[in-house]
């Protein structure tokens, strides 16, 4: 039998190796470079032992995607056009994963939502280009210690959704709008297990028009289905983790030592059929404030609630209602 201290060792390689996992294919545009690199040490389960911390907390991940049109087709650099000298961060996806049960969460984090005693946006956190920002106001929303964040750009998430071969999704209804990277129009058709490319994906993730309610909580609920499917297709890909390691150092930028969980992903992609996923949001209802902007005031006792069953390692779909999406 393993001894305490194997024990503890094994149960925080599969933590690291979750976050491997879920990072490399949840959420929806998340950054720029990594520092990743292909030529990373590697170690030997017994080496990996002896240099782990001894914990096995859960893990706390911010996702975050910016809207910086940096790079793409739709680039003026007009100050006065929406994220052309700036950027948002319009995808917050708060993502936990423990490593004894092996129960990852992902927790959608409005963008519109107003702190109290401020007058802006949440999102707004991201405008000085410092993903550290957003950590801050998301722990100060939840109330939860973000361990990591990984960030990725509308190019660069479109690139490693189609390095990671595509998406498989629900297309509540047909969308067409322009794809930032060469501004031209794309169409997603609906229906049920829709096999979607890096572009078409992009574009699910980025509609909202399309419903004329609950705009952008219907399109969060899009991302969350595309991380999910992101998710299970490595998972059920295990020899394809050495690639997936490469697009993601050419894709993101992230505070995590991914030569390290690069030599753990192994061991957790083995218990590959034990993962449960959960998503759910934060609360969404919001108002059109004095100034004209859509905001939804921040909700402490509901964050609290969610919080608590999130980190409990519970189902936490519950707390907030989803709103439906509109009938074709």
């Amino acid at each position: 039998m393993e001894n305490q201290q194997e024990a503890i060792a094994r149960s925080r390689r599969r933590a690291a190796a979750a976050v491997l996992c879920v990072t490399v294919f949840a959420a929806a545009f998340i950054g720029v470079a990594c520092f990743l690199h292909a030529s990373s040490p590697k170690y030997s389960p017994n080496e990996l032992g002896s240099q782990l911390a001894p914990t096995s907390d859960p893990l706390y991940v911010l996702l975050i995607g910016s809207d910086s049109r940096k790079g793409t087709a739709l680039y003026t650099g007009k100050a006065n056009e929406h994220a052309q000298v700036d950027q948002h961060s319009d995808i917050m996806t708060l993502m936990r994963i423990d490593p004894e049960t092996y129960t990852i969460t992902l927790v959608t984090v409005p963008r519109d939502t107003q702190l109290a005693g401020t007058s802006g946006k949440i999102n707004d956190a991201l405008a000085g280009g410092d993903p550290n920002e957003v950590v801050k106001v998301v722990e100060t929303l939840t109330g939860i210690t973000v361990d990591y964040y990984m960030m990725t750009t509308f190019t660069s998430f479109e690139s490693l959704v189609d390095d990671l071969g595509g998406t498989v999704v629900d297309v509540p209804l047909k969308i067409t709008t322009d794809d930032p990277s060469t501004g031209r129009d794309v169409t997603v058709a609906p229906g049920q297990s829709q096999s979607l490319d890096g572009s078409q994906t992009l574009v699910l993730a980025r509609a909202r028009k399309e419903y004329v309610e609950d705009q952008d909580a219907l399109r969060q609920v899009n991302v969350r289905n595309i991380e999910v499917s992101l998710i299970e297709k490595v998972l059920a890909n295990p020899g394809g983790i050495d690639d997936a390691l490469l697009y993601l150092e050419e894709h993101t930028t992230t505070n995590m030592d991914f030569g390290l969980v690069a030599s753990l992903a192994a061991d957790f992609l083995l218990h590959r059929d034990d993962v449960t996923i959960y998503t759910c949001t934060g609360p969404h209802k919001g108002s059109v404030n004095e100034a004209g902007l859509w905001v939804i005031p921040e909700d402490k006792e509901t964050w609290s609630l969610l919080m608590e069953t999130v980190d409990a390692g519970e189902d936490p779909s519950g707390v907030v209602s989803l709103p439906s999406f509109p009938v074709s």
